[in-house]
Order: structure tokens, then sequence, then C-alpha cells
């Protein structure tokens, strides 16, 4: 599953997003997300692909950043 559809999937199962809303343009906040329940997205990512996001890399701002921040980390790991 590419980085991108397990957020967009992610979003839509967990946290009642409609898919619709959903663009890579859009930011956690504007989804209705709260500060707790993005650190929960970014636990979530983590354990999906097995990397750690510091501190500074998760302070992306749309879900494009985010999914292209996996993508790094995930080639980094040499995965």
């Amino acid at each position: 599953m590419s980085s991108y559809s397990f957020l967009a999937e992610a979003l839509t199962e967990k946290y009642g997003i409609e898919a619709t809303r959903i663009q890579p343009d859009a930011t956690l906040t504007d989804l209705g997300l709260d500060s707790l329940s993005v650190v929960e997205f970014v636990f979530d990512l983590e354990e999906e692909f097995g990397i750690e996001v510091s501190e500074e890399e998760a302070d992306f701002k749309t879900l494009g950043e985010a999914a292209a921040l996996v993508d790094r980390l995930v080639a980094a790991k040499g995965g």
C-alpha cells in the first residue's frame, strides 16, 4: 500500500473523515484533527511503515508532505 493510500484510508476509517475531503493539499487541522489526534496519526504512520518520525519531521503541513516524508523515511531505511 502506498503511503498516501494509507493516509487516506486511515483518515476515513479511524477518524471518520469523508474521502472526498482528503486531498494532498489538505492539512490535518483542516480535516478536523486536534493535536492529540495528530500525534496518534504520526504513531500510526510509524507503526504501519516501521519508521521513526522525529518531532521536527512531524511538523508537516499537508497530507502530500506527510506522504512524501513517509516515502523518504522508508527509502532511507532501505524499504
